[in-house]
């Protein structure tokens, strides 16, 4: 069959993964809208749709995505709506996420901050009493109620 010029055969873009093999090294940022599996090593952000780290892959960066599987090493801030950290992975950083699991045996050094939620207010953006202001009862304990869900929410931790 022919085909006029100019036109492309439909493809399942969506399907498609793109994979980073064991022996390749990247230096430099990534963006995909599609999913990608990286074997290999990035020294780079990556901003992608799916991400699978497999057990030799490690990343150096930024990653963003809306899903995440961490089989491999990440080192740098990660954020994403559902994350997997599976039970040969290993994590240093901060991590933003709706939804996360962490596999037995997984490693994880950095903060925990669930995405919607807004950081503790600041309590030098509060007037401070002794300095001739009187702050009201009901500032200060919003202002501790708030420092109170932060705390809750972002959560210092190391997973072994």
């Amino acid at each position: 069959m022919l085909r006029k010029l100019g036109k492309t055969p439909p493809t399942a873009t969506a399907n498609v993964v793109s994979i980073i093999g064991a022996d390749v090294r990247i230096v430099g940022d990534i963006i995909t809208e599609g999913e990608m599996q990286i074997d290999g090593r990035v020294e780079g952000d990556i901003t992608c749709k799916t991400l699978v780290i497999g057990p030799g892959g490690h990343i150096v960066g930024e990653i963003k995505a809306e899903r995440v599987r961490i089989h491999g090493e990440v080192s740098g801030k990660l954020s994403a709506d559902h994350i997997t950290i599976g039970r040969t992975g290993h994590v240093t950083g901060d991590i933003q996420h709706d939804s996360l699991e962490i596999e037995s045996g997984a490693q994880v050094e950095g903060h925990f901050l669930r995405k919607g939620h807004a950081p503790a207010v600041e309590q030098a953006a509060l007037p401070k009493p002794g300095n001739g202001t009187a702050v009201p009862a009901e500032v200060m304990a919003a202002a501790e109620a708030a420092e109170a869900i932060a705390a809750a929410e972002e959560v210092p931790a190391t997973v072994n």
